[in-house]
């Protein structure tokens, strides 16, 4: 009898601590930035570590998407977007365009361009983001 009881008493504790952890799907995660700086050097150390959401989230739509996927499975592997006039240089003068390439959901790198025009072939100034293994 007496291990019937445990067993039983074992049971619904552990039914009502699981149902203490239960997942509330109302909960949101707070974002960690709501703003990017403008400065360039600033804003590539803060992109590296936001999400895809995220980012839309703070900059908006892009004004210009282009995505590289599988023939096979027509996943999207890659993408690039292009942005107009977010970033400045150490001088304060804004670059017509910033460029994110993205995989595995999170920025890769970040150019910005002199240039309005996305086809460009001349170089800018091109920065690869390190991502920290851990935010804190």
């Amino acid at each position: 009898m007496k291990y019937l009881i445990t067993v039983f008493f074992l049971f619904t504790c552990t039914f009502s601590f699981a149902d203490h952890h239960a997942i509330d799907e109302g909960v949101k995660e707070k974002p960690l930035f709501t703003e990017l700086p403008t400065l360039d050097v600033r804003f590539v150390e803060r992109i590296g570590i936001l999400t895809t959401d995220e980012i839309l989230n703070i900059l908006g739509e892009p004004a210009k998407r282009i995505e590289l996927k599988m023939k096979s499975s027509n996943d999207v592997i890659a993408r690039t977007w292009y942005y107009h006039n977010i970033n400045t240089d150490e001088n304060g003068t804004y670059f017509p365009t910033t460029e994110l390439d993205i995989v595995d959901g999170y920025v890769e790198s970040v150019v910005f361009m002199n240039e309005v025009d996305e086809t460009t072939t001349i170089e800018a100034k091109k920065y690869d983001v390190e991502r920290p293994n851990s935010v804190f």
